[in-house]
């Protein structure tokens, strides 16, 4: 139990758990491949964090694996061009809007199983000597940008629109002498799931932060979407004095 929080009492508690409040943290599952790190984006694209050692399909160059965010749109494809390179493909093709399978090594393509247009590592549809694309696609494939942390092994793949940010970060007392609950105030993107997760300090793991929609109901979820979209609000208890919470969203390999 504590005493009832004053006007500066809540500005305090917001203080010391504010600096860790946004975040566009993801991985393939919520364990080894997340990365424990934490950083504001703000409104605006959303950045995807990724292990590649977490994945043994990107071990050596020439490896490509394909990772889904939102349930009803195509997967991303990721390829490692080089040790220190990689590139991000939006994975539908662009004749007919199938989606383009992984890279092959031992076929040094990608192709699209519709009508079997062909793609280099890097996205490019093939091409005769005169620049004519020699395949039913015309184009290349989309891409995001990509940039490779050689010193972390981290890649950072910004995805437009990408609702990885809290909006605001308020307390709220449940009762005379009751717990502290933090409002958290977050955009979600339909067809996305996302989680909210806890670390008292950056060298701490990353734990399941259970919430409530109610700022006096039980904090009983885990996990928001896939139907919600919006600003979506949680309420989650306050651990401790000080600490992070990270929004993140759930990335799954395909």
């Amino acid at each position: 139990m504590i005493t009832d929080l004053t006007t500066s009492t809540r500005r305090q508690w917001v203080k010391q758990f504010m600096f860790g409040t946004a975040a566009a943290l993801t991985g393939s599952s919520w364990t080894s491949r997340v990365l424990a790190e934490v950083t504001s984006t703000g409104p605006g694209p959303g950045v995807l964090r990724i292990k590649p050692a977490s994945y043994p399909a990107l071990a050596a160059p020439g490896g490509s694996i394909q990772l889904k965010f939102i349930g009803y749109l195509k997967p991303l494809t990721l390829n490692r061009v080089t040790a220190e390179r990689f590139v991000t493909l939006d994975s539908i093709c662009t004749h007919s809007q199938c989606t383009v399978g992984r890279f092959i090594v031992a076929q040094n393509r990608m192709r699209c199983p519709c009508h079997g247009s062909r793609y280099d590592i890097e996205g490019k549809v093939f091409r005769d000597g005169n620049g004519i694309s020699t395949e039913p696609a015309e184009d290349d494939l989309g891409t995001y940008l990509t940039h490779f942390d050689v010193p972390t092994g981290i890649v950072s793949i910004t995805i437009p629109d990408l609702a990885l940010h809290i909006n605001s970060i308020s307390v709220h007392q449940q009762g005379p002498g009751e717990s502290v609950r933090l409002k958290l105030v977050f955009p979600v993107s339909y067809g996305a799931i996302y989680e909210i997760r806890y670390q008292a300090t950056l060298a701490d793991p990353l734990t399941l932060a259970s919430f409530s929609r109610t700022p006096t109901g039980l904090a009983n979820q885990t996990q928001v979407g896939p139907e919600a979209e919006g600003n979506f609000t949680a309420y989650v208890d306050a651990v401790g004095s000080k600490g992070f919470f990270v929004v993140g969203v759930r990335l799954t390999e395909v």
